[in-house]
């Protein structure tokens, strides 16, 4: 790959970590980290030559896919809890409005964002891939 390609790389990593610090809807919660999280995985397999970065490259792109399908999850029991709205004030209000915030809903929805996030930052509990992926970017020169 040219400098060209990993500058854009680094640059819409970037812009979609701006865009997360004013997220104030689900939606732009869950573009801008994948945003940020596909120019990851495309950054970890710069290196094609070696088989350590593609492996690596391989169980970022896996456990980043299911990391994501879980935090959609949680966003859409939050979602229907709330009565169909995307803001987060909105989402607030609708729960007090309608004494959902005790409920088991927004209990699963609160398990499956953490999961989620969880996965993405990669804490003590779900850290087993994270050690191959620093492994095998190391290579990059």
């Amino acid at each position: 790959m040219a400098i060209a390609e990993f500058l854009l790389f680094v640059l819409i990593a970037t812009l979609g970590g701006m865009f997360l610090c004013g997220a104030n809807d689900l939606i732009t919660i869950f573009v801008a980290p994948e945003c940020f999280s596909l120019c990851s995985y495309l950054l970890s397999g710069y290196t094609k030559k070696y088989v350590w970065s593609n492996e690596a490259t391989t169980k970022y792109l896996l456990m980043g896919g299911a990391s994501s399908s879980i935090l959609v999850h949680g966003f859409s029991w939050l979602y229907g809890s709330s009565g169909g709205e995307i803001e987060l004030q909105e989402i607030v209000n609708g729960l007090i409005n309608t004494q959902m915030y005790n409920s088991p809903g927004i209990s699963i929805a609160l398990i499956f964002i953490t999961v989620g996030i969880g996965f993405k930052l990669s804490p003590t509990p779900s850290h087993q891939w994270t050690l191959d992926v620093y492994e095998g970017v190391r290579f990059v020169r």
